[in-house]
């Protein structure tokens, strides 16, 4: 059996100071409140580009806190990704 590859040792790495970070900044809830959001259960990050993709950032700026319904919402959306992400992380 296979263990974990560099892409995901480094996203368990990264995972740790981003949870610092959003704590920090007070965000402790889903950041997208989509139609039928959990608020602050069930937390993840949504990352703003898929992480096969070379442009996937493990940042505050490449990530959102969101709730599993929210985050399968956007998953496959790219324009509702987008969107999202412009409106929360307009500098970006």
């Amino acid at each position: 059996m296979l263990g974990p590859g560099k892409k995901t040792k480094a996203w368990e790495k990264s995972r740790q100071g981003l949870k610092q970070e959003y704590l920090a900044r007070g965000i402790i809830y889903c950041e997208i409140m989509l139609s039928g959001c959990w608020h602050n259960n069930g937390l993840t990050f949504a990352h703003r580009y898929k992480r096969r993709d070379s442009r996937c950032e493990h940042t505050f700026a490449g990530t959102v806190l969101a709730c599993l319904p929210c985050h399968q919402k956007i998953e496959y959306d790219r324009t509702l990704t987008e969107n999202i992400f412009e409106k929360l992380r307009p500098e970006s």
